[in-house]
């Protein structure tokens, strides 16, 4: 019986070890980057900070970070200028396995109609760049910008208002008839031959 629950509980410790090394296996090696913003929304017109963590979670190399790379929602071509982009530029700083490095930038939503394309909200682009394979992590921040209209214009309403309106009478002229149909049908007048009412009387 001893060598029973031995084999048991031998068994129960492989099982647990073997699952925890599976599992230890597939984290995938990567570079995080974690960033949010300084408040969950803005009006177009106001401005934001940005904080960005970026962490080596590769457990092969340690890694030279090189620049950080920040695309806005409201990133466009101005006719003389890109604007709506950021870079940190780093220059070669060794990010060692485990290591950390947090970095923050301000910005300012336009007030123009560039942010008035996202009706449900909007993602900053961030992209670190590394000196090895794959070169590059990419993360997505979420960006809500509020108090943004999007104007609509309803013409000829005055044909729909009509058309209301007909479908409005129609309806009230059909409801007549069915029940004066009914009315008609359900009352109708007893037959009476002639010879029957001469026998009667």
């Amino acid at each position: 019986m001893r060598k029973v629950i031995l084999f048991a509980v031998t068994l129960m410790l492989l099982t647990v070890l073997s699952s925890a090394s599976i599992h230890a296996q597939q984290v995938q090696q990567t570079v995080n980057i974690f960033a949010w913003t300084d408040k969950t929304s803005y009006k177009p017109g106001e401005s934001g900070k940005l904080t960005i963590v970026i962490r080596n979670d590769r457990t092969d190399v340690d890694l030279i970070l090189y620049n950080i790379t920040i695309r806005y929602p409201w990133f466009t071509f101005t006719g003389d200028k890109w604007e709506g982009n950021d870079t940190i530029t780093i220059g070669e700083t060794l990010l060692k396995n485990g290591g950390v490095k947090t970095y923050s930038r301000t910005f300012t939503i336009p007030s123009d109609g560039r942010v008035a394309s996202q009706m449900y909200g909007s993602q900053i682009i961030i992209v670190a760049n590394v000196d090895k394979s794959p070169y590059s992590y990419t993360s997505y921040v979420p960006i809500y910008i509020k108090s943004v209209s999007y104007p609509m214009a309803i013409e000829d309403w005055d044909k729909m208002v009509t058309l209301l309106t007909v479908q409005v009478v129609l309806t009230i002229v059909c409801t007549i008839i069915l029940a004066a149909t009914i009315f008609l049908s359900a009352r109708r007048p007893k037959v009476v031959l002639e010879g029957e009412s001469e026998k009667n009387e």
